[in-house]
């Protein structure tokens, strides 16, 4: 009788138990990550085909070249279901210039450039830890580039010009989320994705993020971004080439409720 007894109250607590976790995973999951700071490099080309300006604006200068930015996630997870949107912009400027040859002028380069990404997303957990994505990515950009040759030279002078490139982009993204806990303070997460059709040629990113739990509301986010976005947008000098990748750490606070 008694063996019968402990029996009873063993299946019962893991019947509870069971019932418990299970009500865990039917209830939504949120993680907000603001405030958030990415501070990449950024370099590229943007011009015409035949006339390109590098951009190069190193990770050590980001800092100083950034004029405002703001960024931040939101994800949602019930079950095996995901939902997020991510969302960044950056204004930098930067004055540099290239190097003379023996014929030709040094070259100085002005750039002021707006940039913004924006992605919403749903995935689903196709095996445990591992989601596959899909989702829109809104791309803004307003480039502007001033160059000027450092000689007063007639012939070098009919070489300056201002390029203005700017316009929105729309690509659907696939990718994959892949993410473990080690235990309960710290976890890590890999994001790749790519466009498959939309405006961009190029439109392909990889996001490697870790989080440390202070408490059950409060941890910290901190990793590393990689974006490159390549596409022809129209501007004051007809078509224009853009080529641009963004790389570099990230930090930020994340709310868990």
């Amino acid at each position: 009788m008694r063996i019968f007894q402990w029996g009873l109250i063993l299946s019962l607590l893991f019947t509870s138990q069971m019932a418990l976790s299970n009500r865990k995973s039917d209830e939504w999951q949120y993680l907000l990550v603001f405030p958030m700071i990415w501070a990449p490099s950024i370099t590229g080309t943007t011009g015409p085909a035949g006339d390109k300006v590098n951009i190069d604006i190193p990770f050590d200068n980001i800092v100083d070249n950034l004029h405002f930015g703001l960024m931040g996630d939101f994800y949602a997870q019930k079950n095996k279901w995901l939902f997020g949107i991510r969302a960044n912009y950056l204004h930098v400027k930067n004055d540099s210039s290239t190097q003379a040859g023996i014929l030709v002028p040094s070259f100085n380069i002005a750039l002021d450039a707006q940039m913004s990404l924006n992605d919403a997303f749903g995935g689903y957990e196709v095996t445990k830890g591992l989601v596959l994505l899909s989702g829109v990515r809104h791309t803004y950009s307003n480039i502007k580039v001033d160059v000027a040759p450092n000689s007063d030279r007639p012939f070098w002078n009919d070489k300056s010009g201002t390029i203005v490139a700017k316009g929105h982009q729309f690509d659907w993204l696939i990718g994959l989320k892949y993410q473990h806990r080690f235990n309960e303070d710290w976890g890590i997460s890999l994001t790749v994705d790519t466009s498959v059709v939309g405006d961009n040629d190029v439109n392909r990113g990889i996001n490697l993020a870790g989080t440390y739990r202070l408490s059950k509301l409060n941890n910290i986010w901190f990793g590393y971004r990689y974006l490159n976005i390549q596409n022809t947008t129209d501007s004051n000098k007809g078509p224009v080439e853009v080529d641009v990748t963004q790389k570099g750490p990230m930090l930020g606070w994340a709310f868990s409720f």
